[in-house]
């Protein structure tokens, strides 16, 4: 056997060792609908120390669960503008007239979301 066939069959072994490693390798499990909410509200500011973030994570979990990715981002932006029209009118942070103000704020602007040109699907009755 030269040099040349030698290393040719163990470069060919290698590769079947390569491909077997990654045939036989447990696939990578997507992530959840909630560590990918978790994610989106991160992404605009709200965090688990921040008022509003069970708001966002519920609301983004569901429209992830639901396959509506897009949803997920606008009810995070919604929690996000809440927040900021919240403080911006003088109120602290873990008062309950700050809480008032977010549950008002969030439920108010989820509605002129999807006021602007409504999108059912068809079996929207038995979700």
């Amino acid at each position: 056997m030269t040099r040349n066939q030698l290393n040719a069959g163990l470069a060919l072994g290698s590769v079947f060792l390569m491909a077997g490693i990654v045939v036989l390798a447990p696939p990578v499990p997507p992530a959840s609908a909630q560590s990918q909410a978790e994610r989106i509200c991160r992404e605009q500011g709200i965090t688990p120390k921040t008022e509003g973030y069970e708001y966002c994570l519920s609301q983004a979990t569901r429209a992830i669960e639901w396959g509506k990715p897009e949803i997920a981002y606008t009810m995070a932006r919604v929690t996000a503008d809440a927040r900021d029209s919240c403080l911006e009118s003088g109120l602290s942070p873990a008062t309950s007239g700050y809480e008032n103000c977010m549950e008002r704020e969030t439920h108010a602007r989820s509605l002129l979301v999807f006021t602007d040109e409504p999108q059912y699907d068809r079996d929207v009755a038995h979700q």
